[in-house]
């Protein structure tokens, strides 16, 4: 068993376009957002959903299924963490029903695709813990076998599984205490990250939260309150900070 206490938590919630594929549009989401951590719910109408199940006589997950036509689902719910080589996961179950000539279908399992016709989502963060899926051992199946803090790596001292000792949130390496300088950002600006790389402030409120665009193009939101900054230059005329990922107490 691994379990943490959630310190630290943001909310969010949406409706998708008309027409968009559902898992790769909140993906998108939580991408531009800057987000590692969170669980997610939501409901609406679909339109040909491919989903797939794991087989405990196989030990393994079949092939994903494709079910035609329009279907509502009241209960999609999934996570959002870490993956092989760390890369993001979403995880997305879904239970949905479709009614026609009278007769009334019922579908369930992990969803690969679908097209949204009409979709709202809750997002709720966890940012102060990093999960990572891997398969465990005895029989293949993908689940959280992995937490550390966020910010951290499974490569990093931070780092804690099941198989070692209980992860504590408020586990920190001893350093020492230094006076941290006042930084106030400004468009222009740029945060040398350690998941999403550098990027550049395009907006501020001056005191909590900044947009930056990424390398990609895309723009993520971050909550100064969790990071630590420290000036590493100049660029292309605007300041460089390095970003710490705060370690809880």
């Amino acid at each position: 068993m691994i379990i943490a206490q959630v310190q630290g938590s943001r909310t969010f919630i949406g409706c998708l376009d008309l027409g968009s594929e559902l898992v790769r549009s909140l993906k998108a989401v939580l991408d531009d957002r800057g987000i590692e951590t969170a669980f997610i719910t939501g409901y609406g109408y679909l339109e040909d959903p491919a989903v797939f199940l794991y087989s405990r006589a196989e030990k393994d997950y079949g092939l994903a299924k494709k079910h035609e036509g329009m279907w509502v689902t009241a209960g999609l719910q999934g996570s959002l963490s870490r993956g092989e080589k760390d890369k993001p996961e979403l995880v997305l179950f879904m239970e949905a029903t479709q009614t026609e000539a009278g007769r009334t279908k019922t579908i369930a399992g992990q969803l690969a695709s679908a097209t949204v016709r009409q979709f709202e989502f809750l997002v709720q963060t966890v940012d102060n813990v990093a999960l990572k899926r891997s398969k465990e051992r005895t029989g293949n199946i993908q689940q959280w076998l992995m937490m550390f803090p966020a910010g951290a790596t499974a490569d990093s001292q931070a780092f804690r599984d099941e198989t070692t000792q209980q992860f504590d949130p408020t586990w920190q390496e001893d350093e020492p205490v230094v006076a941290e300088e006042e930084v106030t950002l400004l468009p222009g600006d740029w945060l040398n990250h350690p998941r999403l790389g550098m990027c550049c402030v395009v907006l501020s409120d001056g005191e909590e939260r900044v947009k930056c665009r990424l390398a990609s193009g895309r723009v993520a939101e971050l909550m100064l309150s969790l990071f630590r900054l420290k000036g590493a230059g100049v660029k292309d005329g605007g300041r460089v900070y390095d970003v710490e990922v705060r370690k809880k107490h």
